[in-house]
């Protein structure tokens, strides 16, 4: 038996222009359809074919398959067809599904793309006469079910998911189907991976809960955005209420897992939970434990359970004798190295907020961030120095820990113990800031600046960019620039000018 011949691109769409313009060439589509079992690698121009004809013969309504009631088995030449053409079209859609998993990756998320616009075709144009709006949940079920992959990875497709998850209809109808198909009870860490990243990508639209109050998704003042909503039908309405209802299905049915036990599934959750799920849970109690044993961890994962717990403190009346060690403890040279240190900084700003704190504490964290600036480059170095100055300016007895010498000797007999992580220990309060002062000589100006507005006690000033201070410089130096050697004296061009040697200034 022959392989079937590869076509290129131009072959592919005549194919598909003569099948949607006369059915004597019916035979195409199955051509077209059989080129998947010899393609390996590129699927992009089959994919994009498929899409094509598929998505005429869907705003035709080809593949609708008229029944009468009383007589169902017609046997006609067009109910024929058109049973083939649906055939047809669920080979296409299996098909464009395993190419999902296969070939290059420019073909993997064009077979996501397709698979995604067919079925927008199919809500638009559906297979069964209706005059209600409808949505093809199966469709996405079968979307989801490919890329909740439990050997591969599939970070890539589900970010390019996110084109569609924006939508309100994928999103309820996705938060919807998708706890239906995660019943393992021991996935691997890839499917959990998968299954956390899917899930962030239909919370991406804030859901705003208000009660019961149902709004439409076609509201241009909200922005919202209908994938599968077709003209001269209802439009589809959207429950926030409900989405929030089945956001929670979807996360009761991960944390029945063993998030923790795997870095990467652990850090996802994390992620998942403290930015998008926290304001959506209906029991944010419940996460409790889960964010405890991620704050003691030690590292990034606790920098990330810290939000959390700052959620449940603010709001839920969780108490954490300890948060403010574990918060001291988490500064340290460390920090720099990982990606959450700019969310370590706002949240301890938020930590220290409150001036009912005892003055002993503020002094630790004060001190403790002023030594961490000396090791920090220039942007972290004016982010702590910030957090420093407003801790002065809440505590105005801290004041007298301002030191304007930074002497050898001084620095010796500092009373500071960096090396403890308990603040009450370390010994800060019988210190100085002196590194603010040694800060005063740093090479970057902004570095500069801060140091000395927070010596001064004066509110931070907004940070200068390089550029604004060259420009500043040039004004200031430079008040007028020559452009003549000689001043002239009227319109006339001065002597010795070499331009008279070619041309002739006439009055």
């Amino acid at each position: 038996m022959s392989a079937t011949p590869k076509m290129n691109s131009s072959q592919l769409r005549n194919k598909a222009n003569d099948f949607l313009n006369s059915k004597r060439h019916a035979n195409n589509l199955a051509d077209i359809l059989k080129l998947f079992e010899a393609e390996t690698d590129n699927f992009s121009p089959l994919l994009l074919t498929i899409e094509v004809i598929f998505t005429e013969l869907l705003k035709r309504g080809d593949l609708v398959q008229h029944i009468e009631p009383l007589n169902p088995s017609v046997n006609t030449p067009e109910a024929q067809y058109a049973k083939w053409l649906n055939e047809c079209y669920e080979t296409a859609l299996k098909c464009t599904l395993n190419c999902i998993k296969m070939g290059r990756m420019s073909s993997r998320l064009q077979a996501l793309v397709t698979a995604c616009k067919l079925m927008q075709a199919e809500g638009k144009y559906p297979l069964e006469e209706s005059v209600s709006y409808q949505f093809p949940a199966v469709r996405l079920k079968n979307i989801f079910s490919m890329l909740l992959d439990s050997e591969l990875s599939m970070a890539a497709p589900i970010a390019r998911f996110q084109e569609f998850s924006e939508h309100r209809d994928v999103q309820q109808y996705g938060l919807k189907v998708l706890p239906t198909i995660a019943y393992r009870k021991n996935p691997s860490s890839v499917y959990m991976e998968n299954y956390l990243e899917l899930l962030d990508k239909l919370l991406s639209v804030q859901i705003v809960v208000d009660g019961a109050v149902k709004r439409r998704a076609d509201d241009d003042e909200k922005g919202e955005k209908v994938l599968c909503d077709a003209e001269g039908k209802p439009s589809f309405t959207y429950n926030p209420a409900t989405c929030r209802r089945y956001a929670n299905r979807c996360w009761g049915f991960a944390c029945q897992w063993a998030l923790l036990s795997a870095a990467g599934p652990r850090r996802r959750a994390l992620l998942l939970l403290v930015e998008r799920l926290m304001p959506l849970l209906s029991k944010p109690q419940q996460a409790t434990d889960m964010l405890c044993d991620c704050l003691d961890a030690g590292g990034p994962i606790s920098m990330l359970a810290l939000q959390g717990v700052l959620e449940l403190v603010r709001h839920h009346n969780i108490e954490y004798p300890d948060i403010y060690d574990r918060l001291y403890a988490m500064f340290e040279p460390a920090m720099f190295a990982t990606r959450y240190k700019r969310r370590l900084m706002h949240l301890a700003d938020i930590f220290l907020s409150s001036t009912h704190l005892p003055e002993s504490l503020v002094a630790a964290f004060a001190k403790r961030m002023s030594r961490l600036a000396l090791l920090a480059s220039p942007e972290e170095a004016v982010a702590l120095v910030g957090l420093v100055s407003s801790l002065l300016h809440r505590h105005p007895a801290l004041k007298r820990m301002i030191c304007y010498e930074d002497t050898p000797a001084i620095m010796s007999n500092d009373p500071y113990v960096m090396e403890e992580t308990l603040a009450r220990r370390s010994g800060a309060l019988g210190s100085s800031l002196w590194e603010l002062r040694a800060l005063r000589r740093h090479h970057a100006p902004a570095v500069c600046a801060a140091a000395a507005a927070a010596l001064s006690a004066a509110p931070m000033p907004e940070p200068i960019s390089d550029d604004e201070l060259f420009d500043a410089e040039v004004k200031r130096h430079f008040k007028t620039i020559e452009l003549n050697f000689l001043r002239p004296q009227g319109m006339a061009l001065p002597e010795g000018e070499r331009l008279l040697q070619y041309w002739d200034i006439m009055a």
